[in-house]
């Protein structure tokens, strides 16, 4: 046994006999390869290094010495990556049929390996056969829905080859089979006509039933607010309402508080000063929602994980967000939830909506966030552990 206590040992271990007796040795020791593994791990870095010279070779602009060391490893080993490299060389060469020759080849050696599939489906779409990309494409998604690129691709070619249909049809089939791939939600987004179609508009509320609206923001920049309040006023020409500017908030949480408190509309909505709306029957739709629930946004959770609603992470994040840019406005949508989600737990504050009397019952809670950010999720958490 170890013997640490003489006084010598100056804190130093002395050690008497092994700790692991000596019978018990060969249990640790890692087992004798045979020759004919040995040789094999030996092709195996033979082959890594030889398409590894043939790389190389071809980034030194050395084509033919990148040809000729592929087809040596495809002459001694027929490993796949040496088939999908010459396809590679062939179709940088405009040599479209003999590209899909080795790009057979390579699948044929490995057909487990999705990224021979994908390259095959591209090499069919620089021939000009975007029917049999689309193809390639579909048959390599069902196989291996994850294949990293392949769902933009085929979004792109089924636009091309007039095969909308079938590849939202596929798109819808694999998220709602694996909410987690995102993919081919990006996917289902291109493929939506550039036509908005939207859903049906509401019928119309009759004027004695429209309840006043109050928005309240918190705003310093005149032109900001100027621009937000014509976008509302636009989007209400039929509705009563009244715009709360709190231009000298501490807080958005401190600013809502002082807002909501001079509101005088039945239904209160807590907007940023950047928010435009786009529907010109919004009125409409905000009563037709909020007669189905007590407090709306654009997203949110259905879990709460974190200090903001993205780390709940898909497949949790209903909604959508629509920001502008140069040419038009960037989409970024969450999941693929019928319009109005429900057992939401956390929302994003850009826009939040509620009868007057559910923003006064939770209330904003300054104190805790004394800061710009947090308190929508603070709220609508409060909101719905009180059952909300």
């Amino acid at each position: 046994m170890p013997d640490i206590s003489g006084p010598n040992s100056r804190g130093r271990c002395s050690l008497r006999r092994p700790i692991i007796p000596t019978h018990m040795v060969s249990v640790f020791r890692r087992p004798r390869s045979t020759a004919r593994e040995r040789n094999a791990s030996i092709a195996a870095m033979d082959v890594l290094a030889a398409l590894s010279a043939a790389l190389a070779a071809l980034r030194a602009g050395r084509i033919d010495d990148a040809r000729r060391a592929a087809e040596r490893i495809w002459r001694q080993s027929s490993d796949a990556r040496a088939a999908g490299f010459l396809a590679l060389l062939e179709t940088d060469a405009g040599r479209y049929d003999s590209a899909l020759l080795w790009n057979d080849r390579a699948r044929q050696s490995n057909p487990s390996d999705p990224r021979f599939a994908l390259q095959g489906a591209r090499v069919a779409g620089l021939m000009g056969d975007h029917v049999a990309a689309f193809d390639r494409l579909a048959a390599l998604l069902r196989d291996a829905p994850r294949t990293k690129g392949a769902w933009s691709e085929f979004a792109t070619v089924a636009r091309t080859c007039d095969r909308r249909a079938e590849a939202v049809a596929a798109c819808i089939r694999a998220y709602d089979a694996e909410p987690t791939l995102v993919y081919a939600l990006n996917a289902l987004l291109h493929l939506i006509s550039d036509e908005p179609q939207g859903e049906a508009a509401p019928a119309a509320v009759p004027t004695s039933a429209r309840r006043p609206l109050s928005l309240v923001t918190c705003s310093n920049d005149d032109t900001q607010f100027a621009a937000m309040a014509a976008s509302y006023d636009r989007a209400l020409p039929d509705w009563p309402h009244d715009i709360v500017r709190i231009a000298d908030a501490t807080s958005l949480a401190e600013g809502y508080t002082r807002g909501v408190a001079v509101a005088t509309g039945e239904i209160v909505i807590f907007s940023h000063d950047d928010v435009e709306i786009l529907a010109a029957d919004f009125g409409h739709r905000l009563s037709r929602r909020l007669a189905e629930c007590d407090v709306l946004g654009v997203a949110g959770a259905t879990r709460a994980t974190g200090p903001a609603w993205p780390f709940a992470g898909s497949p949790f994040l209903p909604g959508s967000v629509i920001y502008p840019d140069e040419t038009g406005y960037r989409v970024t949508v969450y999941s693929r939830n019928v319009p109005l989600a429900r057992d939401i737990r956390v929302m994003d504050g850009v826009f939040l909506a509620m009868r007057r009397e559910v923003a006064l019952r939770i209330g904003w809670d300054a104190e805790a966030c004394d800061g710009f950010h947090g308190y929508d999720v603070d709220f609508t958490l409060r909101a719905a552990q009180a059952g909300l």
